[in-house]
């Protein structure tokens, strides 16, 4: 089978301490085959203002806060 040098292969693992049921560590060997990247969840309002200050807003930081919690409030209205 010919390989394609474009293609790639992606596996995900739930977080053991999540409380996750059946969860089972990922045996060494297959570890040393994979690059590890850990996400984590952005920080909205840092993104906010940055987006408001190179836009050009005088008061970014104060706007990203207001912007982040309607956002998040109507998160919670659906």
């Amino acid at each position: 089978v010919p390989v394609d040098l474009n293609s790639a292969i992606f596996i995900t693992l739930n977080p053991a301490s999540k409380g996750y049921g059946g969860r089972q560590k990922l045996p060494d060997n297959l570890k040393q085959l994979f690059r590890p990247v850990i996400m984590s969840v952005p920080d909205n309002e840092l993104i906010a203002e940055t987006i408001l200050s190179a836009e050009g807003f005088c008061n970014a930081k104060k706007l990203s806060r207001k912007l982040v919690s309607i956002f998040n409030l109507s998160k919670l209205a659906c």
